[in-house]
């Protein structure tokens, strides 16, 4: 059996004497699209952000393609490819659409800007229209797109996504997850946390639950949907009643 492209080890997560992260264990295989699914408090965005280095694992370990990145520092874990969308989106608003984008680029340096920009400007047409607009100035779902495009400018081969719904048009969320497909299309591996279950959950190949800082529960996508703890508790919203006979 091969192993995962990342894996997570029993990782345990702190913020001071708060434990946050609880003996996780998870693991994402190459091209797969995986999601993250809980309630708000529950650790979902800490697992993320400790993937990438902040916070750091208290213990544990944080496996990517072999190699153990448990105590390096950010940067050096985007030099792995992999890239995070975080929550909020967190662009530059007094820069412009395409300096947001160049930005991206960093981890990978600037031989591939051209090449890159214009391609993801075929992906984002919304952006090209706007490419000399600042980014402050961008409705939500657009200002999402940006932050998404703005990733992939370092070529990451894993993206690690936290709440790309967050306060968005339902129109657009559709939108936003549509785009997710393309891009994993692409052959990117995704990492999905997101409260939007439903979503989530018909896009992904496979997913965990994380209740209070622990895997409750895992796998795949259809097999979650199902599941009637997970519809009870997080899909109340999301799934379409069946018709009352008559």
């Amino acid at each position: 059996m091969s192993q995962p492209l990342l894996e997570l080890r029993n990782v345990n997560t702190h913020y001071g004497a708060i434990q946050a992260l609880h003996d996780v264990n998870l693991s994402i295989d190459q091209g797969e699209i995986v999601t993250l699914i809980g309630a708000n408090g529950a650790g979902k965005s800490t697992l993320l952000m400790t993937i990438f280095g902040d916070p750091r694992a208290t213990s544990g370990q944080i496996l990517y393609n072999g190699a153990d990145l448990t105590r390096s520092a950010p940067y050096d874990i985007a030099s792995h490819g992999i890239a995070q969308v975080p929550e909020g989106r967190r662009i530059f608003p007094n820069m412009t659409v395409e300096e947001n984008m160049v930005i991206g680029s960093l981890p990978i340096g600037p031989d591939h800007v051209d090449e890159d920009r214009d391609y993801l400007f075929t992906l984002f047409p919304r952006l090209k229209e706007r490419r000399n607009q600042r980014a402050g100035t961008l409705s939500g779902g657009e200002q999402q797109m940006l932050a998404i495009a703005r990733a992939l400018m370092g070529r990451p081969q894993t993206i690690l996504l936290d709440e790309p719904s967050l306060g968005l048009a339902p129109m657009v969320v559709r939108q936003i997850f549509a785009i997710l497909r393309d891009i994993a299309d692409l052959g990117k591996t995704i990492f999905l946390v997101e409260q939007n279950a439903h979503h989530a959950l018909h896009l992904a190949d496979r997913g965990y639950v994380l209740v209070t800082g622990r895997i409750e529960l895992t796998g795949t996508g259809a097999e979650l949907l199902d599941n009637p703890q997970v519809r009870d508790a997080y899909l109340g919203q999301g799934r379409k009643r069946k018709p009352k006979p008559a």
